[in-house]
């Protein structure tokens, strides 16, 4: 105390102001640590120029996708009502103006199938707006799918396409592969299904806990027309003696040794040649500080260099998806969840994950394309059961994937 009375005004003010940043950048730990995607539920951590700036999604009104009591709401028109879980056949009735449906698809997962997983009325209800959204949609989806694998591709010129990211990216594979397996379209593929996959959160009785339809890290697809995608978890597969655990730290040792980068080890079958497109996405499992870092550090050390050496894939960029839990920006929050705040939402007004990607990253200046999925107002087409994170498939994964498709 003495020292400090004998030391100029300035000295002390000083201290003081020293003191305060201290205590707020801890303060600040700590709030990270209450949204880091660590804390989200045991089920979502389980898998892991300036038009180049696309909107996934075009403008709808605020009832058109709302789940309504039973006398208002969409019906299915398929014949599936009482279908539920249990009930599920391979041989699905694919409803009208429906490219996939009820696992028609190979690549599908069972719990993203909002039809296969339905259990009651308010399930059927979830299936009925996510048809709507995609039927509503159809004209764009297909026109998207139809002009690209018909086209044929110069062999010169190959599109070999690597996707990277978490369960969300995932959901975009998913829907581009079955797009394009209902329009036989689809060479060649091998997908890595888990021989175990633990029942969903949310699932009285699971139909499927394991092998085709269960859940899958690694993923290839060959088209007709030769274009190829290959998807890997960024960081890691359930089985960690499999997989490749840092995906964008391997792709920067590249650029810093090579200039350049490859598919690395890890996709399903081997790439034909080199990457011509990598798509990435960051996902929901980190904090707001990890987010920052990590896309840092993806434009800097990686998309960067690629972009300006020339020698590089085309860098695409796919927005985090919205979360629509029942709390104030949409957001999980660990350790306060609550039946209640599980309940997915309509709509919420902002996307932060979004909005801190946007901040980031640049169409033209750090990555040649963003893809933003636009889906404030998308709540209802979520998977529910505790899952207002993932969209129910078929749904809006399938505009997303439509739009990627033809960016390339």
């Amino acid at each position: 105390y003495q020292f400090i009375r004998q030391r100029p005004i300035y000295f002390t003010l000083t201290i003081l102001a020293l003191f305060v940043t201290v205590a707020f950048l801890h303060l600040s730990d700590i709030i990270d640590v209450r949204t880091a995607g660590e804390g989200l539920a045991p089920d979502l951590l389980r898998d892991e120029e300036g038009s180049n700036v696309i909107s996934a999604t075009k403008p709808i009104t605020t009832t058109s996708f709302r789940i309504e009591n039973e006398t208002e709401s969409e019906k299915i028109e398929d014949g599936s009502k009482g279908n539920y879980h249990d009930d599920h056949d391979n041989d699905v009735n694919v409803p009208a103006n429906m490219g996939y449906y009820n696992l028609s698809c190979p690549f599908e997962w069972y719990k993203f199938s909002c039809a296969a997983i339905q259990e009651n009325e308010f399930d059927e209800q979830v299936t009925a707006v996510s048809l709507k959204y995609y039927q509503q949609h159809r004209a764009e989806i297909w026109s998207a799918f139809d002009s690209v694998l018909n086209d044929p591709i110069d062999p010169q010129q190959p599109k070999r396409i690597f996707m990277t990211g978490d369960s969300l990216l995932r959901q975009v594979f998913i829907s581009v592969a079955c797009n394009a397996f209902s329009l036989n379209a689809v060479e060649q593929s091998e997908v890595q299904w888990r021989k175990i996959s633990p029942c969903p959160e949310g699932i009285a009785k699971c139909a499927i806990t394991g092998g085709q339809n269960s859940g899958f890290d690694a993923a290839s697809v060959r088209f007709t027309n030769g274009m190829e995608i290959h998807y890997v978890p960024h960081a890691g597969f359930r089985s960690q003696a499999k997989a490749e655990p840092n995906v964008l730290q391997r792709m920067k040792s590249q650029v810093d040794n090579m200039g350049q980068i490859d598919f690395g080890t890890k996709t399903a079958f081997p790439a034909s040649g080199p990457m011509t497109h990598l798509v990435y996405n960051l996902g929901i499992h980190r904090s707001t500080r990890q987010s920052r870092r990590m896309l840092t550090h993806f434009a800097s050390d990686i998309a960067m260099p690629l972009m300006k050496s020339k020698r590089g894939p085309k860098i695409f960029y796919v927005t985090t998806p919205t979360a629509h839990f029942n709390t104030t920006d949409g957001q999980y929050l660990p350790d306060e969840m609550n039946e209640e705040k599980k309940q997915c939402i309509d709509r919420v007004t902002h996307n932060p994950k979004a909005e801190l990607e946007k901040q980031i990253l640049k169409a033209g200046v750090n990555v040649d394309v963003l893809l933003d999925y636009d889906d404030l107002e998308l709540g209802a087409l979520h998977v529910h059961k505790g899952d207002c994170v993932h969209y129910c498939m078929p749904g809006a994964a399938d505009v997303v994937g439509a739009r990627l498709l033809e960016s390339f």
